[in-house]
């Protein structure tokens, strides 16, 4: 980016310099447009948009542009420079053929000078399209590796508070999720069942049950007895001082993702479904593992 920012390269090793960067990343439509631009355009009209794109129309109602290769669009340039530089100094004219000689000069003059502005342009236009696209590709790598880092530290956080209060049930989720990865059908009633348990776990572990109800404040109170996981789980976000909205954010998609994990929901349920359910109740139950425990006193 900086080397087009900075005008340091020419269109052609823009072009080349790019399609490395197209390479790595895998991006197809960057890649076709480059080849394109190296080997030259076809006249079936499979690269239309990406003529335009280029600013290579010579007329588009007639159907015409410039075929040829970037380097080939550059060497027209140079010589429509060269031709404009040959001319700068004038001609040595006099007698009768000073008139129509100087309007030929100067008509040549203005030949040449579009010419170099019709080329240099689709240069610019050229690198402006590979310009667009390398950014965008920027912006997603950086936001990307921005994400995986922000996983990988929650991650960390996460996994051995899991691993603590599930038990049993967390060794199978390795297990379970190399199965859905592979498109397992039998895979998806194991894995719900396994989300369920994991909630139920993670509800014993943070907040046991018992036979008095906790009370959540305004005269509410709320039973948390063995059968009552979500009320359990929604006691301890009280209990940890979590904010309203954000109790309430947590009770919903929990008692969502519970009512799905429900053994008759199995067969509704597709594999990629159980994918997003299974990383979804990883994702909730890692925010209320991580909160700041209740002090001895307030539990």
């Amino acid at each position: 980016m900086a080397d087009i920012e900075l005008k340091r390269l020419k269109a052609s090793e823009v072009v080349l310099k790019a399609s490395r960067l197209a390479r790595l990343v895998g991006h197809t439509e960057l890649t076709e447009f480059l080849g394109f631009e190296r080997n030259g355009y076809p006249t079936d009209g499979s690269a239309r948009a990406w003529i335009g794109r280029a600013g290579r129309w010579a007329d588009k109602e007639k159907n015409t542009f410039y075929t040829m290769a970037i380097a080939k669009v550059e060497g027209h340039a140079e010589s429509a420079q060269q031709a404009i530089d040959a001319l700068r100094g004038g001609g040595n004219y006099s007698g009768d053929m000073l008139i129509p000689a100087s309007r030929d000069h100067d008509s040549r003059i203005l030949q040449a000078s579009n010419n170099f502005g019709m080329w240099i342009g689709i240069c610019g236009q050229i690198v402006a399209t590979v310009y667009d696209m390398i950014t965008e590709i920027y912006h997603e790598l950086l936001f990307s590796e921005l994400q995986a880092s922000l996983f990988a530290d929650t991650q960390k956080k996460v996994d051995g508070s899991l691993a603590a209060a599930s038990g049993s049930a967390l060794d199978k989720i390795e297990r379970v999720s190399d199965r859905l990865r592979d498109g397992d059908p039998e895979s998806v009633s194991q894995a719900l069942t396994t989300c369920r348990r994991l909630i139920d776990s993670c509800a014993d572990y943070v907040f046991p049950a018992g036979g008095e109800p906790y009370a959540i404040g305004d005269g509410v109170t709320l039973k948390v007895g063995p059968q009552q996981v979500l009320n359990r789980l929604q006691a301890y976000t009280h209990a940890c001082g979590a904010s309203k909205s954000r109790r309430d954010r947590l009770r919903r998609t929990l008692s969502d993702l519970y009512d799905r994990c429900s053994a008759g929901t199995h067969a509704e349920v597709t594999i990629d479904e159980a994918r997003f359910i299974f990383l979804q109740a990883y994702i909730a139950l890692g925010e209320i593992l991580t909160l700041s425990a209740p002090e001895d006193s307030e539990s």
